[in-house]
């Protein structure tokens, strides 16, 4: 049996579709950022950059061979340093999610605390 150019390309196309409709994934962490089994947002609210932001800076932007001293855009290590690019790391690392590069990436977690505290006026301390 011989089947039509026609109807067989419109079977393919069934196909496809029915095929792409199928391909779905969902990451639970991006899905439900603040579940309890990842995520305590209870004292969010009262985040300062001293006790609870410093350390992240520290360890996952302030590193060499980035934002650092003649480093990438934005020196890191100091608190006037973040002040200063406050628009652009809440959009890279809560929008975006394309920071840090290194030495990974944050959690769901770490990243409602960056854009909790921006949020709130990025208090120091």
């Amino acid at each position: 049996m011989i089947i039509p150019r026609h109807l067989l390309a419109a079977l393919l196309v069934v196909i496809g579709l029915t095929g792409l409709t199928g391909c779905y994934y969902d990451n639970e962490e991006e899905l439900y950022p603040f579940s309890s089994t990842t995520c305590d947002t209870t004292g969010f609210s009262s985040l300062t950059y001293q006790p609870d932001l410093k350390p992240l800076f520290e360890t996952q932007c302030a590193i060499a061979g980035c934002h650092v001293a003649n480093g990438a855009p934005g020196n890191f290590s100091t608190y006037a340093g973040i002040q200063a690019r406050l628009p652009d790391i809440r959009q890279r690392v809560c929008v975006v999610k394309d920071m840090p590069l290194s030495p990974g990436q944050l959690t769901p977690c770490e990243r409602a605390k960056v854009r909790v505290w921006i949020d709130a006026g990025a208090p120091e301390l």
